[in-house]
């Protein structure tokens, strides 16, 4: 049962290139105090607003944790920016997760219990989880549904640049943390 679930609408800026990436982050009033913090990264062409997000976002904030959702780059309400041409900055979508954790460690620190942050991706968002997530220290844990390994392996054709940046298998190294951090899962 949903106990006063509060969405807030915020802006996390992008200091590169000025974007603001719209988000909702989803907490319940049960809690005064501090909580762990779970970014929801949706899969390719989703957004905040999609169902797979607004459920376990719903279902994550229910259960005592801050849970934040943005919207990528040419997706939601940031596709009047781009348009369509997601293709042309697929790797400024995965490293925008680095900019989301700083704001949250420098925006949410009061609300943040002891830098507790969870990536929770599906699809395209796994594959950032895998990625981007892998190599930021500041994500604690890393939950990948059904991710994206090698981005050769798609039927649009990115180049080669492009894919150094953003297949996992870049990025997964060897670590004996990594059992305790990272959590996959893949649906058929």
């Amino acid at each position: 049962m949903m106990i006063d679930l509060i969405i807030e609408n915020i802006e996390i800026p992008t200091k590169q290139d000025g974007i603001l990436l719209k988000g909702s982050l989803y907490y319940t009033n049960k809690k005064n105090s501090k909580a762990p913090f779970i970014i929801i990264l949706p899969g390719f062409l989703e957004h905040r607003q999609s169902g797979f997000v607004k459920f376990f976002s719903e279902k994550f904030a229910d259960a005592g944790y801050y849970v934040l959702s943005y919207d990528y780059r040419a997706h939601g309400e940031t596709k009047t920016k781009y348009g369509y041409s997601w293709n042309k900055i697929f790797p400024l979508i995965f490293s925008d997760i680095h900019i989301v954790l700083e704001w949250i460690i420098e925006c949410q620190s009061k609300r943040l219990l002891e830098d507790k942050i969870v990536l929770f991706g599906r699809s395209l968002g796994g594959a950032i989880v895998l990625s981007h997530g892998f190599i930021d220290e500041r994500a604690k844990i890393l939950i990948a549904l059904s991710p994206r390994y090698d981005y050769h392996t798609t039927q649009i054709k990115f180049q080669e640049e492009a894919i150094k940046k953003i297949s996992p298998h870049n990025f997964l190294k060897k670590d004996p943390r990594n059992s305790d951090r990272i959590f996959i899962t893949h649906c058929k």
